[in-house]
């Protein structure tokens, strides 16, 4: 992409899997709204994370994609907020802001796979994940997006896979 462009509407589907120490796999999926701008170099893409909390609370946070081809970058605004850094066989380290103080995080990514483009497109993302220098788990993160209308307000939120 040589310009800017008019951020578009897009329809999201992120799966993600997460095996920790004990082997097991917890998977969830999301399908929301979201927006996709045309940057130099490749795309912005917006949209709001929802999580139902044990108590029944709706939390919702802000993710922020810069995606290029052969890097990812993933900011979270709002009470977990961070940004992360993904290219293949990097290690990026970072702060782990929380309500209840910061914590040292770092991500090593095995696998950055983008398939980018205006009316629709994927990310393939697989890393490790320590907090305070100790191994926490190994993520997977298959986003998908599709040009489409974001007036009938679809945030279905996440929702743990058995």
């Amino acid at each position: 992409m040589a310009k800017k462009t008019k951020p578009m509407p897009v329809m999201l589907t992120v799966d993600g899997t997460i095996q920790g120490e004990d082997g097991e796999d917890d998977a969830i999926r999301m399908v929301t709204m979201g927006e996709l701008t045309a940057v130099p170099g490749g795309y912005v893409l917006q949209y709001q994370e929802a999580q139902q909390e044990e108590n029944g609370q709706l939390v919702t946070q802000d993710i922020v994609l810069q995606l290029q081809p052969e890097r990812v970058t993933m900011t979270r605004v709002g009470e977990f907020g961070t940004s992360m850094v993904f290219m293949k066989d990097r290690r990026f380290e970072g702060i782990y802001h929380t309500p209840y103080g910061d914590m040292d995080m770092a991500v090593y990514a095995t696998r950055v796979r983008c398939d980018l483009g205006d009316e629709a497109g994927s990310v393939h993302l697989k890393y490790q994940l320590e907090m305070q220098g100790n191994f926490t788990a190994m993520h997977e993160l298959r986003l998908s997006y599709v040009a489409g209308k974001s007036d009938q307000g679809l945030n279905t939120g996440s929702k743990k896979m058995a």
